[in-house]
This record gives structure tokens, sequence and C-alpha cells, in this order.
């Protein structure tokens, strides 16, 4: 559902502060490409936070310090802690220190440099909007949408994506209703974390965007996706593949704990598929890592009825 826009002064733009918080593991030449496409943006009142799923890094500084001044803090969790619990730091971090807006951004983006600009446009004039994100494209296929908005599912506990893999180039400035924004660039409103809290740590990576999404709906706000701010995304090169054996045991975990809060219904239908999965790739497949990729829905239903969370079992990192 398309929203009307309204008339917004520079002014009153300018006076949000905003936190950039970029979400780091491992890929530094990734990172500085990202830092350096926000040096080009027209929104000036922000800075940026540095959230390092590791230790502390002097090749990671060294390679910072020289090619940004909006760069005010770099934290390090001493490992990877998770997308939940490491962004939450950084927004702890943010709030304490006075920030109006946070941008929640993947390491694997570049920017349009008026995107933040849109964003906050439409931000500062729809009071009811607590989460808005740009149109995001493939970095390789730049006219091709990777995002653009979603609806829960409560039959797959997914988000059916809006105009995925579709070749467009949208001008329009009028924001659409989502049930969520994607959290590789998510532009969160201080008033909207207050009312609805932090990400849900028990969530390690995967669907807890829609999570916090399907809460700001709860708490009587709105999720709107803006066509024309703009960013283009390199899509899983962070976690190893779009079908690792790491995705397949976070996916699974996350929608089975998606399915329990919001689709209880749904959780046993949910279990046949994965053990459905699980028989293909043993009986079925002949691709490459079938038995670790069928372990890891395993070893994620069972994780999931013991109650555990964060990264899982260590094989699951390597090569991601």
């Amino acid at each position: 559902m398309a929203i009307d826009n309204k008339a917004i002064t520079p002014e009153m733009q300018e006076d949000q502060k905003v936190a950039i918080i970029i979400l780091h593991l491992k890929d530094i030449p990734c990172l500085v490409d990202c830092v350096v496409s926000l040096n080009k943006i027209t929104y000036q009142n922000f800075n940026i936070i540095i959230a390092h799923n590791g230790p502390k890094s002097k090749v990671l500084l060294d390679a910072l310090a020289p090619i940004s001044r909006h760069i005010t803090k770099v934290i390090d969790m001493g490992a990877n802690i998770g997308f939940t619990e490491a962004n939450n730091v950084g927004i702890r971090y943010a709030l304490r220190n006075g920030a109006e807006y946070i941008l929640l951004l993947n390491d694997d983006t570049e920017v349009a440099p008026d995107f933040l600009t849109k964003l906050i446009d439409i931000a500062e004039s729809h009071p009811d909007a607590g989460m808005l994100g740009p149109i995001i494209y493939y970095f390789d296929r730049p006219d091709k949408v990777w995002f653009a908005g979603g609806r829960f599912n409560p039959e797959t506990c997914m988000a059916a994506t809006t105009g995925f893999n579709k070749t467009v180039q949208c001008e329009d400035s009028v924001p659409i209703e989502s049930d969520f924004v994607t959290g590789c660039a998510l532009l969160v409103k201080r008033k909207a974390i207050e009312k609805i809290g932090l990400l849900d740590e028990r969530i390690f990576i995967y669907c807890e965007d829609l999570d916090w999404g399907l809460r700001l709906i709860k708490a009587g706000l709105k999720s709107l996706v803006v066509p024309d701010a703009r960013i283009w995304h390199k899509v899983s090169i962070t976690v190893g593949g779009l079908d690792s054996p790491f995705t397949i045991y976070h996916k699974t975990r996350s929608r089975l704990l998606m399915a329990k809060l919001y689709a209880p219904e749904s959780l046993y239908k949910l279990h046949r598929k994965f053990f459905r999965d699980i028989a293909w790739l043993l009986f079925k497949s002949h691709g490459q890592s079938r038995i670790k990729k069928a372990m890891a829905c395993l070893l994620a239903m069972i994780d999931y009825h013991a109650g555990r969370t964060g990264k899982g079992p260590d094989w699951l990192m390597k090569n991601t």
C-alpha cells in the first residue's frame, strides 16, 4: 500500500543525528568499499560505528584510519557473537551517544549518494514509520532487485519478498508498506527501539529483521521501503554462500523460532519439511557437502528443541 509523502525542510532533516552501524566479520576490502561509498553521501549529520565480530585487529584499524573522518568507534566483540548481539552492542552505544536514528548496514554493500537523505526525508514526514529501508539491488547486476519489501508467510515462517530478481529502476519516492525491512540496510528511529526493544538475541542470524518488523507492527508502527533510495549488495559474501551448512543451520533454527512466536500452527508442517529435506540430501542429492548440510539441518532442529542459541557447532563456521 502506497503512502503519500509530505514536505520536509532541509533544516528539519539535518537536525537528526544518524549512527550508521556496520557489522564486520573479516572481509576488510569489502568494508573499505562500503565506507568509501558512505563518504560520498549527501546527508552529513552522521557517524559510523564498526561492530567488529572478532578480536582487536591492527590490520583493520590501519585499513580504516585513512578512509573516513566519520568513523567514531570500532567495537571489537572478541569473537563472532552473531548479527543480533553485535548489532545490539552497537545500538546501545549509539543510543548512549545521542543518535535519533540508527542505520544497520552490511559491510558488503555500497550506497547511492542520496540514499540516506531520501530515507530521512520520508522518516521525518511519517511519524507512524518506525523502520525504513531502501531498494537493494545486486552489486553484480545493478539493475536487478534483491530486496524491495516483503510479507510474512505463516505457512513457511519466512518472508515472501516483493520484486525479487526483477529488473527495474524506480525513481518513485512514494514509500511502500512492508512487514519488515531487511537488516542489510535498516533505518530505525530511536523512539521505535524504545517502544519495541532491541533485536532478539535468541536469533544468531536470519529472521531477526522479520521478527523486529512484526514486533513493530504489533506496536502500531509501520515499516516503509523507499523506492528511490538505493544501495547495492554483494550477496552472501560473508556467510559462505546461499546454501552453506552455516546458512542451513541458522535459517532452520530461526524459522522454527519464528513459527513458535508467530505461527505455532505451522510447527508440525515445518518439522515435516525439514525431515524431507534431510532425506533428500542423504538419499537423492549428489552435491558437495550434502552430508554436512543434512547434519546442519538436523542439528538445528535438535538445538531449537533444546533451547540452544548462539553460533552453533564450530564446524559450521569453517569456510564462512
